[in-house]
């Protein structure tokens, strides 16, 4: 190994590094320290009076005092301020790499005549029991030197990288706007489907304690992203209708694939459905509710309440009532029925929190979209993307925008719906309540039986990309088309983060010594490799 070495005697400094060999590096920064000034003498370092071929100039700056006696000083390099003296080379530096060494070419004294050693020399230098105590502070002092140094250029760095990368992910917020939803956006949201459910006038009779609807409002409001989500997966879940309206056969399988309700309460369940058609009862629509009619998003919400209060509330008191008229005992724990908010609880924590802990969906996934790096990685792959949509686009325009059937072209054609890399991450949880839900398989978290993403899984993914503005009714081509049926540039973004969870999770290759067929991936992972595909098409 060799280093390259910069030598500061006092006011002398080398003009150029030297190249110090230093073997295999076994031996340590002190015998550094010594090597490099025996090198400066050796390579001619002048004395005052000598030399008197250099130039004034020079002379002066290399000139040591005549009766200099060189000792090690400190041994830093741009990169750590401080190396041990008794510490071994190799396991600090690498071969080439510049250090510096100063040396003293006499020795400062304090008043008393004692020498004021620098803390590098003091360590080197000082081993006798009566300087243990002193050692060991310089050396504590030393390495919180280097833990500052460290820190601070750490967050000059970062301050570096945010300059950088400020104008990129600026521009992708600004590109994605509608699906980097806050607080803010989720509580406007929010307020407006309640007031739809409000104004039916259904949640009155209902629940009528105020302090109860309110904190009803309060768990939509704090589950929103979730309950939308899992409301998004499961409207796309029958080809025959909208992706982004909720059919009767749909509730049905979401009550079912949860666990919350099963067949023998398919009439309870169908009353629920017609029930909470509300846009009927307040004249938003013409069209008189039936099991062919479908819900929107508020509508589901209010039959999740219906549902919440049937299962934890209804059912509980006939159970009780029926005991009562054959003269049995009712124990306390069916006695304490829950409040309509508890009961709403209950049914997101035992049903629902299982299922979308498995889903590419929820605060997650919209976490990891908002991410830096997320939007960094889109930012550098902008123009490929971009001209990925138009290809698809019905229209090659700013406002061009991607229908079901062109997004599912773009699937196909990225090779999302090929063999081979088929993620296994999105396994069924082991938190449902009985064995036969555990192996049911569960149409929000795609086929497990295939190794592309299924029509299915590209219909959800169409219909849990967009974003949650209310909805909008635009006419194209002399025909009312919903903006949730069509696909904007930002939601087609978001998509394909989506389809790259869905497909790899849990797909990267297996590794070393693990038990598992595949290792399971970071959100960040599978989006790159999404991407990549996308980018890839011609």
């Amino acid at each position: 190994m060799k280093l390259i070495v910069t030598i500061k005697a006092g006011d002398a400094t080398q003009d150029q590094d030297i190249v110090l060999p230093v073997g295999h590096a076994t031996q340590s920064f002190k015998w550094l320290a010594d090597a490099a000034a025996y090198r400066f003498i050796h390579d001619g370092a002048p004395r005052h009076g000598h030399n008197l071929s250099l130039s004034n100039q020079s002379r002066e700056k290399h000139s040591l005092p005549l009766n200099a006696n060189l000792m090690p000083k400190d041994v830093y390099s741009a990169d750590c301020p401080f190396f041990h003296p008794d510490d071994v080379i190799k396991d600090h530096v690498v071969d080439g790499q510049s250090i510096t060494v100063e040396l003293y070419t006499e020795i400062p004294l304090d008043d008393y005549g004692i020498p004021k050693l620098s803390h590098w020399a003091f360590i080197a230098c000082r081993h006798g029991e009566s300087h243990e105590e002193k050692r060991e502070r310089c050396v504590q002092e030393k390495r919180d030197e280097v833990k500052n140094f460290l820190a601070e250029r750490d967050r000059q760095a970062k301050l570096r990288q945010i300059e950088i990368e400020r104008p990129k992910l600026e521009k992708m917020r600004v590109i994605l706007a509608d699906q980097l939803i806050d607080n803010a956006v989720i509580e406007s949201t929010v307020n407006e489907e309640w007031s739809l459910i409000k104004g039916s006038g259904v949640l009155d009779n209902l629940v009528p304690d105020e302090g109860q609807q309110e904190e009803i409002r309060s768990f939509l409001e704090r589950n929103y992203v979730e309950l939308s989500d899992c409301y998004k997966f499961y409207s796309a879940v029958n080809s025959g209708g909208g992706t982004h309206t909720l059919e009767f056969i749909e509730l049905n399988k979401f009550l079912s694939e949860t666990s919350i309700l099963g067949e023998e309460h398919s009439s309870a369940i169908l009353r629920i459905f017609i029930d909470s058609h509300i846009s009927a009862k307040n004249g938003k629509s013409k069209v008189k509710p039936s099991i062919h009619s479908e819900i929107h998003r508020h509508e589901f919400f209010l039959a999740l309440i219906k549902i919440s209060i049937f299962k934890f509330i209804t059912l509980p008191k006939k159970e009780i009532a029926r005991l009562k008229r054959q003269g049995q005992h009712v124990p306390n724990s069916k006695r304490n029925v829950p409040t309509a908010p508890k009961a709403l609880e209950l049914v997101y924590d035992q049903h629902l929190a299982p299922v979308l802990a498995n889903m590419p969906a929820g605060a997650k996934m919209r976490e990891a979209v908002a991410s830096k790096e997320v939007l960094i990685l889109m930012y550098d792959n902008l123009e490929s993307l971009k001209a990925c949509f138009e290809k698809f686009a019905q229209m090659k325009s700013e406002d061009g925008s991607i229908s079901l059937s062109e997004f599912s072209a773009f699937a196909m054609s990225a090779g999302f719906c090929g063999g081979g890399e088929r993620r296994r991450g999105l396994q069924k949880s082991s938190s449902f309540r009985n064995g036969r839900a555990s192996e049911r398989k569960h149409s929000i978290t795609g086929d497990k039986t295939s190794k592309g993403v299924t029509p299915k899984d590209i219909r959800q993914i169409f219909s849990a990309s967009q974003n949650d503005r209310p909805e909008e009714v635009e006419e194209n081509n002399g025909e009312n088309v919903s903006h949730y049926e069509v696909m904007s540039f930002s939601e087609f973004v978001e998509a394909i983060a989506r389809l790259g969870v869905m497909k790899f999770a849990q797909g990267g290759p297996k590794k070393e010594g693990s038990d598992e067929e595949h290792e399971e991936l970071s959100y960040y992972e599978c989006i790159k490799m999404a991407v990549e595909k996308a980018c890839s098409i011609e």
